[in-house]
């Protein structure tokens, strides 16, 4: 499945089972008509999904996304026909295409009557010439002026398909903007590729697109983490057909370090079909990071080297000893309509106090007055399939609460992801090493240290900063006093206090997120070449976000990606209670000396800060001008300070 970075589902819509198969799959590879631009398969079976029931004035929009690695095909054909299904109960509704990057600029629009034939595949006319590469986002806008009767369900045709964004669903009973993205929905929930979804819709064309008969892409290849004294790592390799006819096999040449290795792919694939291969090569002996690249070089037994570029994937090797902690890093998504999510914050709260500093949560709201729409590219990418759900050091995706059930389930389940987590190979350690407030309170300086225990040639890591606040309240639904009755029979003891709760109530919320500072990484803050036992330092002013409402009750989280995979390597995070919590500073007061949350705190008015260990030795020399926390090892110190009202000594123990 092409499953990288891509938008799963994020909302526990109201699907309920699917029906069974209009028409079954052909065994073989058909070939696909050149003039139809889809996501879909050629060979795609229709299924109807059931929705439970639509109510009055309900308005529910179905659409598909066209990526411009397929447009580049049609550019300059007209799309003269869109070909759909709309489902029985819908009054009337909409057929529309747009850019997604500017929604406000609908490119076509097309009434659907009352009487148009429901339930089966039908043409409407079109007439939008594909003038540019760009996004396309095509749908159907359907409104409801009737309730449907409850032993019905509303049937949304729909058919496996593995394309990002191909089943996108909005419903103004939960948003009147957001599309929510159901395509890898029953894969998240069962586990198996066959059963992603796209929402049947096709767009036919006046003329023949620029489709070959044979065209096949790289999609992807794996970057892998491997313990040094393993003799072979698995990699796999995607590729997708773009050719209008089934391909009988394929063949691929892969490069890791001086090996060359050939890989036959002998499996029929057809138009828009993804397949991926899987091999086992050697892996280096040495704690580096190396490039694998994978190339087509024949397809159909045709050779096509010389119009294929490679694509790279990696393997890094560290070595078990200099492997270090890779801390848990939980984006949680949650919200106050959610009427399961208080299990999400509950969770958060017993893994607080079980890993301590080891586990760093993010609290991401979505749809009430805590949202912060710095934080959709982690929603649009890494959404879990429902909520409350969450993304781990986005690896993989489950309930805040139960877990994933990939690594284990059960009462606190996610106790086992993290778990899994804490031991997978890491090359980096990252710690925030100092942090400044201004005088005004409206940015911070925060220093970092990264450090490696690998080589690597390029610089393929990031840094996000991000800020997070505690005790806010929000207007939280809660399901638990209604679903069991006032019995806490059935649910685990860490959440019996829930049931006595009201189904509405105030609560407090920590750890929300409030703001993100380049969510794919800040380029340049990890610099090439990267040397094993180096560490490297980089300092960065991040913005006090408006939606703050106290600092003192403000974490900042540092991330650090790896930005070929778009995982969380590692993280650190400190409390603002830190640089916040001295009282404000008057022009003449004397620097003040403290060790709050064990960092050492010092404020003053152009302070020239000099720290010094027990052996006599200066570890921290720095100007403040407001606030500064450092993170120093526990012993004792002396800090000395000098600003216009003179010389002040302090010593201090850290511990």
């Amino acid at each position: 499945m092409k499953r990288a970075a891509q938008l799963y589902a994020t909302q526990p819509l109201r699907a309920a089972a699917g029906t069974p198969l209009m028409r079954a799959a052909e065994e073989t590879a058909p070939s696909q008509d050149p003039k139809t631009l889809t996501n879909l398969p050629a060979d795609s079976a229709i299924f109807f999904q059931n929705f439970i029931p639509s109510e009055a004035g309900d308005t529910l929009g179905f659409s598909t996304m066209y990526d411009v690695d397929l447009l580049e095909y049609f550019v300059g054909n007209t799309i003269t026909q869109i070909q759909t299904i709309v489902p029985d109960g819908a009054s009337h509704g909409t057929l529309w295409i747009l850019d997604p990057n500017h929604p406000t600029d609908t490119l076509f629009r097309a009434s659907v009557p009352q009487d148009c034939p429901k339930g089966e595949p039908v043409l409407f006319s079109c007439g939008y010439k594909i003038d540019s590469l760009r996004l396309l986002q095509v749908g159907l806008t359907l409104v409801f002026e009737e309730s449907m009767p409850d032993d019905s369900y509303l049937q949304v045709p729909i058919v496996p398909c593995n394309r990002n964004g191909a089943f996108l669903v909005l419903d103004t009973k939960v948003s009147s903007e957001q599309y929510y993205d159901y395509t890898y929905m029953r894969y998240m929930l069962y586990g198996d590729p066959h059963l992603c979804y796209g929402f049947y819709l096709n767009c036919i064309t006046e003329g023949e697109a620029g489709l070959k008969p044979y065209e096949i892409k790289l999609d992807d290849v794996t970057h892998t983490r491997a313990y040094i004294g393993e003799e072979e790592a698995t990699f796999s390799i995607g590729i997708t057909n773009y050719g209008y006819m089934g391909i009988p096999s394929a063949k691929l040449r892969c490069k890791l370090g001086d090996l060359t290795e050939d890989i036959d792919f002998n499996k029929s694939l057809g138009y828009m079909y993804y397949g991926y291969i899987e091999t086992d090569l050697p892996t280096p002996r040495e704690a580096v990071r190396v490039p694998l690249t994978a190339q087509i070089i024949e397809v159909a037994g045709q050779d096509v080297s010389a119009e294929q570029s490679p694509e790279s994937g990696s393997i890094t090797m560290v070595s078990p000893s200099l492997s270090v902690l890779r801390r848990a890093v939980m984006e949680e998504f949650t919200g106050g309509w959610c009427g399961w999510c208080p299990r999400g914050s509950r969770a958060i709260e017993l893994l607080s106090e079980k890993y301590g500093d080891s586990f760093i949560p993010i609290a991401i709201h979505q749809g009430d007055d805590l949202q912060s729409d710095d934080f959709l590219y982690v929603l649009s990418n890494y959404g879990s399939n429902g909520f409350p759900g969450f993304s781990m050091n986005r690896l993989f995706t489950g309930d805040p609460y139960y877990g994933s059930g990939q690594y284990g389930g059960g009462d606190l389940g996610v106790t086992h992801d993290i778990d899994h987590v804490a031991v997978l190979p890491c090359e980096a350690d990252l710690e925030i090493t100092d942090c400044t407030l201004d005088a005004q309170g409206t940015a911070i300086q925060v220093t970092t240290a990264t450090s490696f225990s690998i080589d690597c040639n390029t610089a393929p890591y990031k840094l996000v900063y991000v800020l997070t606040e505690d005790s806010l309240q929000v207007a939280q639904s809660n399901y638990y006093s209604t679903a069991y009755g006032g019995s806490t029979d059935s649910t685990p003891d860490d959440l019996d206090y829930l049931v006595s709760l009201p189904g509405k109530y105030w609560a407090e919320a920590n750890h929300v997120a409030r703001s993100m500072t380049a969510p794919t990484g800040i380029e340049g803050s990890i610099s090439a070449p990267i040397v094993k036992g180096e560490t490297q330092t980089y300092t960065y002013t991040v913005p006090v976000s408006d939606n703050v409402a106290n600092l003192a009750n403000s974490n900042l989280v540092v991330l650090l990606l790896d930005s070929d995979t778009g995982e969380i390597l590692n993280a650190d995070a400190m409390s603002l209670h830190t640089v916040s919590g001295l009282k404000p500073i008057q022009a003449g007061d004397a620097p003040q000396v403290s060790v709050v949350a064990g960092r050492l705190c010092v404020s003053g008015t152009s302070a020239r800060v000099a720290v010094y260990n027990a052996a006599g030795q200066q570890v921290v020399q720095r100007t403040v001008d407001g606030q500064a926390a450092f993170r120093l090892p526990a012993g004792c110190y002396v800090v000395r300070t000098v600003q216009a009202d003179g010389m002040h000594t302090a010593k201090v123990l850290v511990p």
